[in-house]
């Protein structure tokens, strides 16, 4: 993802229905490093992270794109879907949780949260980053460590006062860098398919500068949707939609990089929505409900959110837990089609 990379010869496979063979020709990724071909293969429809659309679906890897393989999650494939109708012009990018993968966020292989971004003609990617670890572990407490430490896993390098065990980071573990790669990627592999349009300078040798934020929703859940946040206090983005978070509040007090005052290249007031099961409080403490995330709703005003966009009443269904509630529980699907739209 550093500068001195300006291309490379790229084998598209693309896996054809009916046909056992696999169709591959040559293409060029500005700026995706020497990693050797991609392959772009048809999403599962079947097994673990199964996906069925009508829309058209890739999956592909970070090191595929160009990452180091011996990067955290560069082994887990990205998923892509491209609509196949009339596309809106805008790319919604979803972060997974703490430990968690872009496939497991495909709880059901219809109604999920991939097909919902895709319904109003968005272009979906789910990313793969270095995720493993959650940001509340890794600061224990510590206010001032959520900022520095989100940034070093949004842009990939390492940030004073984020955590120590975060110093090793590789550049192309980050968002940001595996964001634009993977855009590089679907560009060349699927010409005339929109992914194309998310660039913004192909030539420019920041990972950031070769984005077009503007045209970006940026969204996750737990840990993603604090990136998602973090994302846009750096870039201007179209949206922001936080499942289950931001969870940064150590004691109940909001992190201070949360404050609406403390900067924003998005406006929190304007941009930013928010779905999660509520939290119970007994005497000014979390006694039940999201218990992961229990001060939501206090990061949700820190950040300056409208409050008609603070949706406290995700449903929680049999089985599942209230922080995963949001994004699993089916009987949300209207809601999540709903947060990215217009």
């Amino acid at each position: 993802m550093g500068s001195g990379h300006h291309g490379r010869a790229v084998r598209v496979c693309r896996l054809l229905l009916l046909v056992p063979a696999m169709a591959c020709s040559g293409v060029a990724v500005p700026g995706s490093g020497d990693a050797g071909p991609i392959s772009l293969d048809r999403c599962p429809t079947s097994g673990p992270g199964a996906l069925v659309t009508s829309e058209t679906c890739w999956v592909f890897t970070p090191a595929a794109a160009g990452a180091d393989p011996a990067g955290q999650n560069a082994t887990r494939p990205n998923y892509a879907v491209e609509p196949s109708g009339a596309a809106s012009g805008q790319l919604v990018l979803i972060l997974n949780g703490s430990g968690g993968s872009p496939g497991q966020l495909v709880v059901d292989p219809t109604r999920n949260l991939l097909n919902a971004a895709a319904e109003s003609g968005h272009h979906v990617l789910a990313l793969a980053y270095r995720s493993d670890q959650a940001v509340a572990v890794l600061c224990a407490g510590r206010s001032d460590c959520f900022g520095p430490t989100r940034n070093t896993l949004v842009t990939g390098a390492y940030t004073s006062g984020a955590d120590s065990s975060l110093a090793d980071i590789l550049q192309d573990e980050g968002i940001v860098p595996r964001f634009a790669a993977a855009l590089g990627a679907l560009a060349a592999a699927r010409p005339g398919s929109g992914w194309a349009s998310f660039l913004s300078n192909g030539a420019s040798d920041a990972a950031a500068g070769r984005i077009a934020w503007e045209r970006i929703i940026v969204s996750g859940h737990s840990q993603g949707g604090g990136h998602a946040a973090y994302l846009a206090k750096l870039f201007p983005v179209m949206r922001v939609v936080q499942f289950s978070s931001t969870c940064d509040a150590p004691a109940g007090t909001p992190a201070p990089w949360t404050a609406a005052d403390s900067g924003w290249a998005t406006s929190p007031a304007s941009a930013f929505f928010g779905f999660s099961a509520p939290t119970t409080f007994t005497g000014g403490v979390p006694t039940g409900g999201d218990l992961n995330c229990p001060y939501h709703l206090a990061v949700w005003n820190h950040l300056g959110m409208d409050p008609s966009r603070q949706y406290d009443d995700a449903a929680v269904c049999a089985g599942v837990g209230p922080h995963g509630a949001s994004i699993v529980c089916t009987v949300s699907y209207p809601r999540w089609v709903a947060l990215f739209r217009d």
